[in-house]
């Protein structure tokens, strides 16, 4: 679970942010669901909740009250349900913590428990929504994170792929799953002492793995959150993939161990030597931490958290921008946004 950006927890409100242009005016008829803090600005004692509300604020419900930690919720293509990991013991970065996918249904108004191997987590929508892929530790003795795949319902839940655990292929986190039927997800190496991260992308049958990405030229520091990318993100067709981007070193106004990430763009196409990258960064704010992007079902713009440290009055939280990275528009306090397909 490393593979998310740890440190957003720790510093998810209070960021302020310098856009490049007048902010974008936001639609009210677009849905979004996020990680919610119970208490603004802070953890709270229960973590975050899930809350569903339109881009300008309006219309919002917290949707689960619990003492469980829910987290990453993806709304169902046909916008009924919403998944999730929960942690039905522990919460996000402590040792011996157990998670399993879980639904939120809109008709019920209940959480199901989809899985109960407290093992699984990462869950993620095929583009049909008739299937579900996961993470899980469940078929090793290891800690280690195994592709899984199962129903909506949560039946005839199978293993089907796993890191061969050579220097270029360590372990997998960060799950997405594209309209065009590819699952991304993170691969972490560490070849000669260089250790960073990068993007894979395979069927869901478990064939044509390709590597996507090379995480870029920078090895992991110690102590330090990894270099490379996380937090995979499709664009509405599939041609775009949206990371995170970490490098070697604090942002702006930041300190050790915390790890400078920035909004990187590429096309979905295989890695080769030389493959363009886009870097989205606030040209004006370029050295933050941004991460956890979601394309917009009109490809036109993108949800992605936003934490900087170089001014004294800052807002963090989650952000709205367009394709092209030129503004930041401040949507909410919390972490983990996705979009309601049919909104």
């Amino acid at each position: 679970m490393w593979f998310v950006l740890a440190l957003f927890f720790a510093n998810a409100s209070g960021v302020w942010q310098r856009p490049s242009r007048p902010p974008a005016r936001v639609t009210t008829d677009a849905q979004i669901v996020f990680m919610a803090p119970l208490k603004s600005g802070t953890l709270g004692s229960r973590g975050y909740e899930l809350v569903i509300m339109n881009l300008d604020g309006s219309n919002r419900r917290q949707l689960t009250d619990n003492d469980r930690q829910e987290f990453l919720p993806h709304f169902s293509p046909d916008g009924s349900q919403i998944l999730y990991t929960t942690f039905t013991s522990g919460s996000y970065g402590q040792p011996g913590s157990q998670t399993d996918v879980a639904v939120y249904d809109f008709a019920s108004g209940t959480e199901i428990n989809l899985t109960k191997s407290g093992k699984d987590s990462y869950p993620v929508w095929s583009p049909d929504g008739s299937r579900i892929a996961f993470l899980s530790m469940r078929s090793t003795a290891q800690p280690e994170q195994h592709l899984w795949i199962m129903n909506a319902d949560g039946s005839q839940a199978h293993e089907i792929a796993r890191p061969s655990g050579a220097t270029d292929d360590v372990e997998w986190g960060d799950l997405a799953w594209s309209s065009r039927d590819w699952i991304l997800f993170v691969v972490a190496q560490n070849i000669d002492g260089c250790f960073k991260t990068r993007l894979d992308k395979i069927r869901p049958d478990g064939s044509e793995r390709t590597k996507v990405t090379d995480g870029g030229p920078n090895c992991t520091p110690a102590r330090m959150e990894q270099s490379g990318d996380a937090d995979p993100g499709f664009s509405a067709d599939g041609l775009t993939i949206y990371t995170s981007r970490g490098f070697p070193r604090a942002p702006a106004g930041g300190s050790f161990p915390m790890t400078e990430r920035k909004l990187v763009a590429f096309s979905s196409d295989p890695w080769f030597p030389g493959k363009a990258e886009t870097d989205l960064s606030l040209r004006t704010q370029p050295s933050c931490i941004e991460g956890v992007p979601k394309g917009s079902p009109d490809g036109a713009h993108v949800l992605v958290f936003r934490a900087c440290f170089d001014e004294t009055a800052f807002k963090g939280g989650i952000y709205l921008t367009d394709a092209a990275g030129s503004y930041r528009t401040w949507i909410a306090d919390g972490f983990g946004p996705d979009w309601n397909p049919l909104r």
